[in-house]
């Protein structure tokens, strides 16, 4: 054999072993570095889990890997009822969770993350459920005329457009026979302990025309939302939790507040 055929078939079996040792050294670097971000993921899963919940939103890195996380499991499970721009569903009583305004709680992590665990009138030992609003035309407590009352009591609270007398006997109503303080507050303001929504800002969960009011005083109204505990693991809640708090304080959710806060 010559030197040349020599060189040309070393050179062959030179250029055959790079074609396999490139995708080769390929292969190992992905697999580096997928192992690498696993580990990373992992350790951040860890930190979200251990950090108290409200210490998260002073965190930058934490709360922006809750966000990233939280993102799909809301599309995947939570998009149905609030709606995939998390503005809710007046037809099925889901609240907007892009504003400050909160049923239960101020918006807090930890708060949010108690209403994903156990849910509002899920059934769960621990789920929010002290009260709900009673049907009180259902139930013949108050008569078709002074519901319409308390709702023209409830346009005035709101600053929209109301008669005069009829509001006034809504008054009596709210404060007398209907007692609806008991639960929304003598000021109409709200109580986030039961979960009675303030009557004077204009935000309604279940709609905010005239007829929706009365629908909603008449029937009453006992939403209801699941307990997710035992259905996501702890890190997928705590996630979810993290990115319904930071769509509700970017920047549009602080205008919200300062309007509600303006109607108060």
């Amino acid at each position: 054999m010559t030197d040349q055929h020599i060189t040309a078939r070393r050179f062959r079996l030179s250029r055959n072993l790079w074609k396999w040792l490139v995708p080769t050294f390929v292969l190992i670097v992905g697999a580096a570095l997928a192992f690498g971000h696993e580990v990373r993921h992992e350790r951040m899963r860890d930190r979200l889990l251990a950090e108290f919940p409200d210490e998260i939103a002073s965190e930058p890195d934490l709360l922006a890997f809750g966000e990233k996380e939280g993102a799909s499991l809301y599309a995947e499970h939570c998009a149905g009822c609030h709606s995939p721009d998390m503005r809710g569903y007046a037809a099925l009583g889901a609240p907007n969770l892009t504003d400050a305004i909160w049923l239960y709680g101020e918006g807090r992590v930890f708060e949010i993350e108690r209403t994903l665990l156990y849910g509002i009138r899920s059934g769960h030992s621990k789920a929010r459920n002290v009260t709900d609003m009673p049907a009180f035309g259902q139930r013949g407590r108050l008569s078709d005329g002074e519901i319409r009352s308390l709702v023209q009591f409830l346009l005035k609270l709101s600053g929209r457009p109301y008669q005069v007398e009829a509001a006034n006997e809504g008054q009596r109503l709210y404060t007398g026979d209907a007692n609806c303080g008991d639960c929304h507050g003598p000021d109409a303001r709200g109580d986030t302990y039961y979960g009675a929504p303030s009557l004077t800002i204009d935000v309604w969960n279940n709609g905010g025309s005239s007829e929706d009011l009365y629908k909603s005083i008449y029937f009453g109204q006992h939403r209801s939302m699941q307990a997710w505990i035992g259905t996501l693991s702890l890190f997928e809640i705590r996630a979810l939790a993290i990115y319904v708090y930071a769509k509700s304080h970017e920047p549009r959710a602080g205008a919200a507040a300062t309007v509600a806060e303006s109607k108060r």
